[in-house]
């Protein structure tokens, strides 16, 4: 059986599409926001479209037995969530925003979980303080972004901060895929 990481390529093709709809994020969120919104809305449905395609290919090329399991009804499903963002991208603005909020908060949750594992097992201070605050602020950005759904400035940086995310996230994984890519060829 095929692991995650003989995957080495499809990380990568997942790191360009988040660091791109990162990157377009963080610009037109700082430029203009209406534009942001449904700009993003295209991007997101484009990056699904690829991956939606590139699971079906994948499954129609490889031993479904063994690899990409359920990859059809993932790429299927990944392409009818783009033709949604193509037909209605300012519907994205409002779901973006409570999916952001959410996300944010799961992530918040896990770094205050790994501060008080981090106080348990001793862990550097330093290392401790860091989460305490990234936990901290991701909560408190969440919380106004539920109260203040409506708000222009909350919907600002809560889509500068997904950029923000988007492109860092895209960006471990590119190099992440391109290690896996020189590992393999040494």
């Amino acid at each position: 059986m095929k692991t995650f990481k003989e995957q080495k390529w499809m990380i990568i093709v997942y790191g360009v599409i988040l660091f791109a709809v990162g990157l377009v994020d963080l610009i037109l969120s700082i430029v203009d926001l209406g534009s942001a919104i449904k700009v993003v809305s295209y991007c997101i449905a484009g990056g699904l479209f690829v991956i939606g395609l590139l699971h079906i290919v994948a499954n129609l090329i490889k031993d479904t037995k063994n690899f990409f399991k359920g990859a059809l009804a993932l790429g299927s499903i990944a392409i009818a969530l783009g033709v949604v963002f193509i037909v209605y991208p300012l519907m994205l603005g409002d779901f973006f925003i409570i999916f952001s909020a959410a996300f944010v908060i799961a992530i918040s949750a896990v770094f205050l979980v790994k501060g008080f594992i981090g106080i348990k097992f001793k862990y550097k201070k330093s290392w401790i303080f860091l989460y305490f605050l990234l936990a901290i602020i991701g909560i408190t950005l969440s919380i106004l972004a539920f109260v203040y759904e409506g708000s222009s400035t909350v919907t600002q940086i809560v889509y500068i901060t997904m950029g923000a995310i988007g492109v860092a996230v895209g960006v471990t994984a590119m190099v992440y895929g391109i290690k896996l890519l020189n590992k393999k060829a040494e």
